[in-house]
This record gives C-alpha cells, structure tokens and sequence, in this order.
C-alpha cells in the first residue's frame, strides 16, 4: 500500500460544489475570514500570485534585487525574472531551517526592492523582526504563506505580516484546490493596483473548465492510499521532475471556487489531522541519535506541510530514505539542490559556497508526509524503519 507525500481529502460533495462552481468573490470572503484581514484576492497559483506583486513594485521603483534564501524552491526565482528584477540569495538557519531577519537584512543594499522571507514547511520564521527593521527602509516585505497555510504566531495567521503576503492552493499545500494562489495586504494603493493587474488576466477557457474537475476527480481519489496504490502508475506521470523554466499568468476559476468554499470551512480540522501526525513524528524522533528536529519559534503555532527531519549526511539520508519507502510513506528529498547549485549565474566562483548551510541542507533533508490521509500506524511504521537504519552498527553518526 502506497501512502502519497501530499494530499488534501475531498469528498464527493466537494467535487459536485466545484461542477456547480461559486461565485469567486464569495471564497475571496472565506479566505479573508480564515486570514483574519478584510481583503483577499486570488490568482491561479501562488507564482501568479508574487508576479504581479513584483511586477506592481517594480513600476514605482528604481530598485531591482530580491532578496530570498538560498533554500527553497527554484520556481521563486522565474516570477522575480519575469518581472525584470535579480534574485539575491541569503542562508538560511541550520536549526530553524528557514532564513531569519539577520540573513535577510545581511543582504539589503541600496538596491534592494524586497525582501522575500519564507515560512519553510510551515513552520513560522521570525517575520516580525523582520517587518520592524524594514519599516522605514522603502524595502517591502513580501511574505511567502505557500506551505504555511494555518500556521499562526501569536494567534495571527502567516502572509498577513508582510506588506504583502501570499499563500498557494497547489495540489501540494496543506489546502488545495488543485491549483491557485491568494494575496493579502493591508495597503490600500497596492489592493487597487493588484485589483488592476488581476483583473486583466483572462478567465479559463473551455478546455481548462472541462478538464480542471476530470483532474480534481482524479486527484481526490489518489491522495488516499488506496487510490493512490491503484492509480500509481498514472499519477506518476503528473509528479513534477523537471524544473519549472517558465508559468501560465492564469486566473481562479469558478470550480476552484466552489471547492475552496467547502474546504476552507473544514480547515481547522485539516489542519489539526496535521498537528497530530506531527505530534506523533515530534515525540517519536526526539531522541533517536543522529536525527536533527527543526527548532520552531516561541509564540508559534506550526500546521506542517511535510515534517522536516536532518540527518548527518547525504549518504545515511538515503538509506533512512529507502528504508521508509519500503514501509510505502512515500517520504521525500524536497530540492535536491540550493538555488545557487541550479541556476549559473548564481553559482558560487570556485571552491567558496557563499550559502553553506542551504547547501548541507539539501543533501541532509528528508520530509515524511503529515497530511490527513496518512494512516498514523504506516508513520509508526517509518519511524520504527528509520530507527532500524539508525541503529545499525555500519551506519556512520554525525
């Protein structure tokens, strides 16, 4: 039996509420309401979404760099390319795994345009600090919410402390509605900027009306085990393998809509089937040797996309690796490379890597999947796997 590494469960009800579709307004309402802010607005996919963030700054600006850690995924750096700006990495925190304030802010210059934080695996960086030493800056905060959906600090949800904050509905996110992405912000001149530039993408065509519910159809019976195992062989062919060089500037479509409306009502319990699979992952693994947690912050309230564990080094990674899969949770390697290792013209000049905890992060990381279809007794299982690997006497310690 086959546990896929992502998922959000749907019903039949759901997938008959998307054929019949809703008005995208109204899940725009929803969507602010779970946000805890008064204005949303969303676009096909999370890209879409920091595009036309980019794309609005940039035109009141002179200032070209964006900065975004050296960890995370490539895909950020096509939408800041698109929008005639440079990309400009940091290194992230070999303990909380994500870029903190003093990475970021060790980057600013006097061309710097934004900054762009991540809440990597949904786990919260320390965005208010951020916020506060930028405030008087003129660099904007850009605040990516893509796996973070849920996720609070101090009760507030992440992607509503940035001057703009956006989040994804991806087949991958903790809620999805196959694809999709929201924005938030506070600013009244960006909302009516963003409201412009949204406003001129045009609308699905037919072929992606008739083929988007066949998808979500499809996807909503893969995503538990079962389906999944019987269907592996054909949802195989929609993994994503290669990297991504270029996205569709495309519009939320009325299904979406009406999926988005029946989801976000079940969110909370979505998110504590997480909590709780996490929960399981936090206390099994905190005291096998040779496993690194990732340290979240005070005041955070974390729903994890995949939970992150590290392990010494690339080589015990892949056996622990293995040794899950054969257990069939379909755990994962994220990025099998730092930004700065898939991109030329971002690749260190000689023997010096300007970011050597991305790098190490990338050859040490293993995700184990924490969605609400994960059975909890096929994750004991993994963590029973991994502890065999661990404890083998020809497995070397970090």
């Amino acid at each position: 039996m086959r546990v896929p590494s992502a998922g959000t469960p749907t019903t039949p009800l759901d997938w008959i509420a998307g054929c019949i579709g809703a008005d995208v307004d109204a899940f725009e309402e929803a969507a602010a309401a779970f946000a805890g802010v008064d204005w949303c607005r969303v676009t096909g996919s999370g890209t879409v979404a920091l595009y036309l963030s980019l794309q609005l700054l940039a035109e009141r600006s002179n200032r070209r760099e964006v900065v975004l850690p050296a960890y995370t995924a490539p895909s950020l750096v096509l939408p800041i390319r698109k929008a005639g700006l440079v990309p400009v990495l940091c290194d992230v925190n070999p303990e909380t795994l994500n870029s903190g304030s003093i990475d970021l802010l060790g980057r600013v210059g006097s061309e710097t345009l934004a900054v762009l934080p991540v809440h990597m695996f949904g786990s919260p960086m320390n965005i208010r600090e951020l916020v506060n030493q930028l405030s008087r800056s003129g660099v904007s905060v850009i605040e990516d919410a893509c796996s973070s959906m849920g996720s609070t600090i101090s009760g507030r949800q992440t992607g509503t402390f940035g001057e703009i904050g956006f989040t994804s509905f991806n087949r991958g996110k903790n809620m999805a509605t196959l694809a999709g992405g929201a924005l938030f912000t506070e600013n009244a001149e960006l909302r009516a900027g963003l409201e412009s530039a949204i406003q001129t993408i045009p609308g699905p065509g037919m072929k992606s009306r008739l083929l988007t519910p066949l998808l979500a159809g499809g996807l909503a019976a893969a995503v538990r085990p079962a389906g999944y195992t019987f269907l592996y062989p054909l949802v195989a062919r929609f993994k994503y393998t290669e990297l991504h060089t270029d996205f569709d500037i495309k519009s939320f479509g009325r299904f979406q809509a009406g999926l988005g409306r029946r989801l976000i009502r079940r969110m909370s319990k979505i998110a504590g089937a997480r909590r709780e699979r996490s929960a399981l992952l936090q206390h099994a693994l905190l005291d096998v040797d040779g496993v690194q947690l990732q340290r979240t912050l005070p005041e955070t309230d974390v729903v994890y996309n995949q939970f992150p564990i590290l392990l010494p080094d690339e080589r015990v990674r892949e056996g622990v690796h293995s040794a899950i899969l054969e257990t069939g949770l379909e755990a994962t390697r994220l990025y099998p490379d730092p930004i700065h290792h898939i991109y030329d013209d971002l690749r260190a000049i000689g023997d010096h890597d300007p970011f050597p905890t991305a790098t190490a992060l990338s050859k040490r990381l293993l995700l184990f999947p924490v969605h609400p279809t994960v059975p909890m007794k096929v994750l004991e299982r993994a963590v029973d796997a991994l502890r065999r690997v661990m404890n083998s006497p020809a497995t070397p310690r970090g």
